[in-house]
Formats: structure tokens, sequence, C-alpha cells
């Protein structure tokens, strides 16, 4: 690892750097500063001063990626709490979030109805079997996929 400049202005600096490419919680934030060097007193002064400017905002950034999570990415609760985690999304919070009140039912039905335009050609075993793989990876509860083929007409 090369020498890095240990000031406040030099985190400042490369922090903003990398919030210009997209939003960071402090979790990476704090990972970023780290790994590129700069001292724990440094890069806690910098990660207070970014949450007191509104820079980094852990709750925001949330919601943010749980909207993204179920309406691109069509994830279940579960998924959403995972991926909120995987982005340094506090527990507490992740779980908080994939708990409130979301369509998980129509993105799943996004997902498989999708799906299933490829699979045409499968017998009905097949096609459910793929459905529910699907379904399940990420991370839609039992109920949801049940309700998700029936409404497709694939037998259980």
């Amino acid at each position: 690892m090369h020498e890095v400049d240990d000031s406040f202005g030099n985190a400042l600096k490369y922090a903003l750097k990398v919030l210009g490419y997209r939003d960071r919680s402090m979790s990476e934030m704090r990972q970023k500063l780290t790994g590129k060097g700069f001292s724990k007193d440094v890069v806690d002064g910098t990660l207070v001063y970014l949450e007191e400017k509104a820079f980094i905002d852990d709750r925001r950034l949330a919601g943010l990626l749980m909207r993204d999570a179920v309406e691109r990415r069509h994830f279940g609760a579960q998924g959403v709490r995972s991926y909120l985690i995987r982005r340094g999304i506090a527990k507490d919070m992740a779980e908080a979030m994939a708990e409130s009140d979301n369509d998980y039912l129509g993105a799943a039905l996004q997902l498989a109805e999708k799906k299933m335009r490829s699979m045409g050609h499968l017998d009905s075993v097949t096609i459910k079997r793929r459905l529910w793989g699907l379904l399940a990876r990420r991370g839609f509860t039992t109920d949801e996929m049940r309700q998700v083929l029936q409404r497709l007409n694939v037998e259980l």
C-alpha cells in the first residue's frame, strides 16, 4: 500500500469522489477510507462530517435500495434484507425496511411471468420446479410462491 497524506481534507476529497459514482452507506464509506490508508481518527471525523452534511444517509439509501430491490431486481422480503445488509445497511434497519409494506407479490408475479416466456417448450413439472427455485432464491415466502404459481395456472 502506498503512503497517503492522512489529512481530513484529503479524506474528504476522496470520499466525495467516491460518492460521485454512487451513494454509499456509512459502512461502505468506512471501508473505502480505511482501505485507502487513512487513519481511524481521520476516517471517523470524515464520516461525522459527511453524515452531518447529509452526504451519507443510511436511512435514505436503504429506501432507495429497497425500491430498486423490489421494483427492478424483483426480490422478496428476505432478498431485500440480504441485499441491504450486503450494501452496509445495519441489520435492524434492513429488517425493518424489508418488513415494511411492499408489493412483493407483484414483484414475484412479474419475475415469474418474464421467466415463463422463455419456458414455453418445457413440461409443467420442470416449469414449476424452475419457477419455485427462482422465486425462493430471490427471497419470496412460500405463500407468495404458491400464489404466483396459482395465478399463472402452474399446477402445484
